[in-house]
């Protein structure tokens, strides 16, 4: 999988945080070839224009160590910003040098909109209500079992691209375990004669 692109000489990793491309201060500063520091005190001048969880996520050090991000901030990190698309667009807006405008479109066009599809990311084959009906019992138990577990296996990393996979399989296994629940229903016969 390729996990880091190169932009004028500058190598920057693939962060994905809640299925959308991010990048943090510092990847900006670097790419932008500014002084350390210059991004987010653009971000602190206009603080009040940017919306959380629209422009920018605020993340927990719990968030750091778990979400892969934690070679990107010192160890002891215990909250951080990173910058989506709009708030990449918003946060270098001052940026005004022949450098900056075309950063700013390859920046846009090769690493916020070029999502590449990740090999390694295959769907889980999820068995259709016509072939749960024609197994006995017992087997389509089984079969939905593995799928859901490889399911969660595979895609359950909550903030990563598989996340998005993870959500269209359990909108099929949800109502496919509903119908398998429904036809385990014990009978026992007899027992409504006997009221």
């Amino acid at each position: 999988m390729r996990n880091s692109i190169t932009l004028h000489d500058n190598k920057m990793p693939l962060l994905e945080y809640q299925g959308q491309r991010v990048v943090t201060f510092a990847m900006v500063d670097e790419v932008h070839q500014r002084p350390k520091g210059t991004a987010k005190a653009a971000f602190n001048r206009n603080r009040s224009r940017f919306v959380k969880c629209r422009h920018f996520f605020e993340l927990t050090g719990d968030v750091i160590r778990t979400q892969s991000f934690i070679d990107l901030f010192p160890l002891r990190t215990g909250k951080t910003i990173v910058i989506t698309e709009m708030g990449y667009l918003l946060l270098v807006k001052p940026f005004t040098d022949d450098l900056a405008w075309q950063i700013q479109e390859e920046l846009v066009t090769a690493y916020f909109r070029n999502v590449p599809e990740f090999p390694e990311l295959k769907p889980v084959r999820i068995p259709t209500s016509d072939e749960l009906d024609g197994m006995p019992l017992k087997q389509a138990q089984d079969a939905l079992a593995a799928a859901e577990e490889q399911s969660y296996l595979r895609h359950g990393k909550k903030g990563s691209a598989a996340m998005n996979i993870r959500r269209r399989e359990l909108k099929q296994l949800r109502p496919a375990i509903a119908r398998l629940v429904s036809l385990i229903q014990l009978t026992i016969p007899g027992l409504e004669k006997a009221k």
